[in-house]
């Protein structure tokens, strides 16, 4: 049985998360605090720490730097990003932080709690980010390149001025 950390804020989404999580029999550790995430991982180790972006840490920090310290001190444990705050991919690479994805809220918890069984199934050079995407199932509108791209494929593009 693999542990899932969950670090929100006591009135965060956590706690509804967490019952979804261990109803597909998950071993799911709450913790309301950086030093309470701390002092449950010196306990239990955990295959993956879901962590808000908005939490504190002692110094003042927030979960990115939260997440550095955990990719430093627990290298084999996946670390996932939430947060109502939403980043890209691009602005996730460039904060260094060694996330394993994000997950911005609100969420569907069907979609997140089958975002985290994957990422504790597959293997852990696994580093591709996961944005959740409203349900409603509209997709963005493609860029002039990919417009471009797909109509040429179509036959429907001579070419290019």
């Amino acid at each position: 049985m693999q542990t899932i950390l969950l670090v929100d804020v006591p009135e965060g989404d956590a706690p509804v998360l967490a019952s979804a999580l261990r109803l597909e029999g998950y071993r799911v550790v709450l913790a309301g605090s950086v030093p309470d995430a701390r002092a449950a991982l010196a306990q239990n180790p955990a295959a993956i720490a879901v962590v808000d972006l908005m939490i504190r840490t002692d110094s003042g920090g927030n979960g990115l730097e939260f997440a550095r310290e955990l990719r430093a001190t627990h290298p084999a444990m996946r670390v996932i990003l939430t947060s109502s705050y939403c980043l890209s991919e691009r602005q996730l690479e460039r904060a260094d932080c060694g996330v394993s994805g994000f997950i911005p809220k609100p969420y569907d918890i069907t979609e997140v709690v089958s975002f985290i069984h994957a990422k504790a199934s597959c293997p852990p050079s696994s580093r591709r980010l996961w944005h959740a995407e409203a349900p409603s199932g509209v997709t963005p509108r493609p860029t002039e390149t990919e417009a471009y791209a797909v109509a040429a494929a179509a036959g429907g593009v001579r070419g290019r001025s």
